[in-house]
């Protein structure tokens, strides 16, 4: 799509229209990322590696520069990630930690089931336009579009999914570049020297030019229906991993819950580790978000890893 179609998309559904070319479970954007990122990055060889991941909050990638990633290509189905992207960038690159939260959090903030009143607020935006700018100029084409039209709620209501927002305590668990003062600085200085790539396109259908030492699929799988998708996206991704690299085939939340088979396929392991045994897929878990939601140690979220091991 072209900068002129995606801009009059946004348009349309910020005056309320139903956009058919936009009802689709992922042509919209997460604010912020709904993983426990912390508890498998770690689980990665990113210093000055390459990494392919998916992921419209572009969460992955600021976690992925902190740990001193060096070569980032950001691929989204979603028109507006690119856009959002660059607007989270700049507010990383000009705002302190507290403004960041500011600018962008919206439910639950700065108290539960409460709504942020300064989401997207002129004072700050005013600091970022600058950078915004430098770094990609439709980027600030758009937002300076939306933001003078449109009330900054209402743009979050209509592009995102706005529920989809978790508490500040838990945003700073799962975010290892949230956590503190300390790693949110060196985030800052650490995403300037990353070689930042963008695509928006369909995973099932991208042909890509490179390869990558390290690919992250989010939780794609959980949203395919048939086993024989999961196998195809995983048999069209692995011809873009570097040997000895690693591809986080599926986030799997809650995989202690037997009940998720019902609904989703991937969760009924005995037929997906079955499906995908020439990948020798690995299950690593972790403390889950709902854990960390609610404060207890009752839930494991996992991923499934395939190491491509050199021929």
């Amino acid at each position: 799509m072209d900068f002129e179609h995606i801009l009059q998309l946004a348009i349309e559904k910020c005056d309320g229209k139903y956009v058919e070319e936009l009802a689709r479970n992922f042509y919209i954007l997460y604010p912020f990322t709904t993983e426990n990122i912390d508890g498998y990055i770690k689980k990665f060889h990113l210093k000055d590696k390459s990494l392919l991941t998916v992921g419209s909050s572009f969460d992955q990638v600021l976690n992925a520069a902190l740990f001193d990633c060096k070569d980032i290509t950001l691929l989204d189905i979603c028109p507006f990630t690119k856009y959002y992207a660059y607007l989270k960038m700049a507010s990383l690159l000009e705002l302190n930690r507290d403004e960041f939260f500011r600018f962008l959090r919206y439910k639950n903030y700065p108290k539960t089931f409460k709504d942020n009143p300064l989401l997207y607020n002129k004072e700050d935006y005013q600091k970022i336009v600058k950078t915004l700018c430098l770094l990609d100029y439709e980027s600030y084409l758009f937002w300076d579009e939306l933001l003078q039209n449109y009330e900054p709620k209402t743009i979050r209501n209509e592009l995102f999914y706005s529920y989809e927002e978790d508490k500040q305590r838990v945003m700073e668990t799962i975010n290892p570049y949230l956590r503190i003062d300390y790693n949110y600085e060196e985030t800052k200085k650490k995403i300037k020297k990353v070689k930042l790539e963008i695509i928006q396109a369909d995973l099932f259908k991208v042909r890509l030019t490179r390869s990558f030492d390290t690919i992250w699929l989010s939780n794609i799988g959980t949203h395919l229906m048939h086993h024989d998708k999961i196998m195809e996206m995983i048999e069209k991704m692995s011809v873009y991993l570097n040997e000895n690299g690693k591809m986080l085939m599926s986030y799997l939340y809650n995989t202690d819950e037997a009940y998720r088979t019902k609904y989703c396929p991937i969760y009924d392991f005995r037929v997906t580790f079955e499906e995908l045994k020439e990948y020798n897929p690995e299950l690593i878990s972790f403390i889950g978000m709902h854990s960390i939601v609610f404060n207890d140690d009752r839930t494991k979220d996992s991923i499934l890893v395939y190491e491509k091991k050199k021929c």
